[in-house]
């Protein structure tokens, strides 16, 4: 595979998909080709994403359940694929708030960009300090959404998620669910956490996993994960 040193690798511009492959069919592979294009738009990057490309990379994988990860930059179109690991399992996340806040005026952070490490870093905090993942606030103390996930929350038998405009990136499976659920978007403050009963998370690969405590925030609940984790099993989940 040759790789072109361009403005992706120098300074981020550029864009990726994560996507769930499960015996040879990747997962909502429209809708996540759809943001893509639009980010690379954003980014002014003219590149042709043909879908061949892709169906002949996970036909020639000698594993049919595993992540795909699409790379685009100005000069590269790169396909990998790694282990999914959320197949293996299915436990409840603690999560602890991040002293990073996000900045809702940036435009970068509504896009899956090239530019992603600090994900990754507090990501690994977390872990380090006995955590399974980082969530994200704004500069307003807004909830965004974790180091790898977006985030779900339920009080009084209703699910809530945080408004785009808090900052934080449009999920293919949060549009999924937000299409099959009645899921209401608003700003959540971090002080008003604890109101809610239970909490969840989501991604591409994962589908939903419940989420059992955000720093010493604890929430028992768990019906509504489980709900929407059945109504997942037809897809792979």
């Amino acid at each position: 595979m040759e790789i072109e040193f361009d403005d992706g690798f120098s300074f981020g511009k550029g864009a990726f998909e994560t996507i769930k492959v499960v015996k040879g069919d990747p997962l909502f592979l429209r809708e996540h080709l759809d943001r893509l294009k639009k980010s690379l738009k954003f980014f002014g990057i003219e590149k042709e994403i043909k879908e061949e490309k892709i169906y002949d990379y996970i036909k020639n994988s000698e594993e049919k359940d595993f992540a795909l990860k699409l790379i685009v930059s100005d000069e590269n179109f790169i396909l990998t694929g790694r282990k999914d690991s959320y197949r293996d399992e299915n436990k409840g996340f603690s999560l602890k708030i991040s002293p990073v806040r996000r900045n809702s005026s940036s435009k970068i952070i509504y896009h899956k960009s090239l530019c992603y490490y600090e994900n990754i870093l507090e990501h690994r905090w977390a872990v380090e300090n006995g955590f399974d993942s980082a969530l994200f606030l704004n500069e307003r103390n807004e909830v965004c959404e974790t180091s790898f996930a977006n985030i779900f929350f339920v009080r009084e038998d209703k699910i809530y998620t945080p408004e785009i405009s808090s900052g934080l990136l449009r999920g293919t499976m949060r549009d999924f669910l937000l299409k099959n659920f009645e899921i209401v978007e608003e700003i959540i403050n971090a002080k008003d956490l604890a109101s809610f009963d239970e909490c969840f998370i989501s991604n591409s690969l994962m589908g939903v996993r419940n989420v059992k405590a955000i720093d010493e925030i604890k929430f028992t609940g768990r019906d509504k994960t489980r709900k929407i984790q059945e109504k997942l099993k037809i897809y792979g989940f």
